[in-house]
């Protein structure tokens, strides 16, 4: 069953702030994305630093497809699916490493890191020499591209450029991937495990939802700082017209002792003077649109990886400044699995609701009849940012995010082309974006 436009945009009233949970358990829907949304929007593959080295490589997914991204001999990328040609078997089943030539373990084709098919088994004699092997490389994406040292594609050979497609969230995406001299490093190592429960669960708390901290934390953050969520925080949100989402306080450690504080402090001092106090002086955590998400000022990125209408894998990275002293690259590692790994302390409570969504959905009928309430902060944003154009919410608590994020994701589901962006009307508040945040940082 495809369900029509009509159904879909009943389903997302993004404009009204409501959202049926049929979207989030449907096999139907799901199905869909997998072709009008995954087989059309760039995705996030890897970072520079993952594969630094000719003939480096990293084995991901991209919607539901397994694909591989390498660094070619000459030191440019390349990205193919993972998927051999013969059968269709998952060719690499390695996470990452270093290789001259991809092997299948299924009958023995072997490819180059070129995707250029390099040796068949008894092609002499079993295929009399008349298998063309030049006919039979590898299968490449479409589009190729990166952004400041990460690596996006896409299956859509008319999508638009990275940049237009990463728009004004390439503001935010340089306040964490290019905030000092040598960028970023992803450590070695991602962190995998299973939620059972729909993707887009996560990938909008990341784009927007501070508001469940001070419940769903509450226990956790007790600890490291009781002040924390005392009140709502000081900071804002941004919501782009891509889909794109962005959500910040002003700058607080989570831990009362932070062992790595002198550090921090210097660093932020630097990165005043080079991306400025608003992108320096924040924890935020974003979402590119649709799966690509972090917590810039929590050393984490992660991928939401669909495996079904209510199962997905997140993959977890810890990012760290590749500059930075190899004690506090180690330092910043252990803190980010005991928060932000499968069974931190706060990452827990996160992984208890999404699967606690995911079990009503799949046994309950009547749960899936209501409409979920994302109605928080409509009205009260402001699109009058100096250097950005999405829409933006002095407070931290909205849902602003969320409701681009669906829109969005509305219209990759329901357009034959590629769905291009028409912006919106300037919105107006009392005041500006600008006078209330800069008011809210000083007190």
């Amino acid at each position: 069953m495809t369900l029509n436009d009509e159904q879909l945009t009943e389903l997302v009233q993004w404009e009204k702030g409501l959202i049926s949970p049929e979207i989030f358990i449907s096999d139907a829907v799901y199905e869909q994305e997998l072709e009008a949304l995954f087989g059309r929007a760039w995705l996030f593959l890897a970072h520079d630093s993952m594969i630094s080295k000719p003939g480096d490589f990293f084995t991901t997914y991209m919607g539901g497809d397994p694909v591989v991204i390498a660094r070619q001999r000459d030191g440019s990328v390349k990205a193919f699916l993972n998927v051999c040609r013969h059968r269709g078997l998952k060719l690499c089943r390695a996470e990452d490493g270093n290789t001259k030539t991809f092997t299948c373990t299924y009958h023995g084709w072997a490819f180059d890191i070129a995707g250029k098919l390099v040796s068949v088994p008894n092609h002499d004699d079993a295929y009399h020499g008349e298998l063309n092997q030049d006919e039979w490389g590898l299968i490449e994406v479409a589009q190729l591209d990166h952004y400041k040292g990460l690596w996006f594609a896409t299956f859509d050979k008319t999508a638009p450029p990275l940049t237009e497609f990463l728009g004004d969230m390439c503001y935010w995406i340089d306040g964490w991937a290019d905030h000092l001299p040598g960028g970023i490093e992803i450590l070695p190592g991602v962190i995998k495990w299973t939620i059972e429960g729909n993707w887009k669960l996560g990938a909008e708390q990341f784009g927007g939802d501070g508001y469940h901290a001070a419940v769903s934390h509450v226990s956790s953050f007790s600890l490291l700082d009781p002040s924390l969520f005392a009140t709502m925080p000081k900071g804002g949100q941004f919501a782009s017209r891509e889909g794109h989402g962005h959500s910040f306080m002003h700058a607080k450690s989570r831990f009362n002792d932070d062992p790595i504080a002198q550090y921090n402090h210097e660093r932020r001092l630097a990165m005043t003077d080079h991306v400025g106090e608003e992108r320096a002086n924040i924890l935020a955590n974003f979402t590119v649109f649709p799966n690509f998400s972090g917590l810039s000022g929590s050393a984490n990125l992660r991928i939401w990886h669909p495996k079904g209408p209510n199962k997905f894998e997140i993959w977890s990275f810890t990012v760290v400044d590749k500059n930075a002293p190899e004690d506090v690259k180690k330092r910043i590692q252990v803190s980010a699995g005991f928060t932000e790994g499968p069974a931190g302390i706060v990452e827990v409570d996160d992984g208890e609701q999404w699967n606690n969504i995911g079990s009503v959905l799949k046994y309950g009928c009547q749960s899936k009849k209501i409409f979920w309430n994302y109605t928080m902060g409509l009205g009260h944003e402001t699109s009058d940012h100096p250097l950005v154009k999405g829409k933006m919410k002095a407070t931290y608590f909205g849902e602003g995010p969320q409701r681009a994020f669906y829109r969005r994701w509305l219209e990759f589901m329901t357009s034959k082309e590629w769905p291009r962006v028409t912006p919106d009307a300037p919105l107006t508040e009392t005041e500006t974006f600008d006078q209330t945040v800069a008011s809210s940082a000083h007190e």
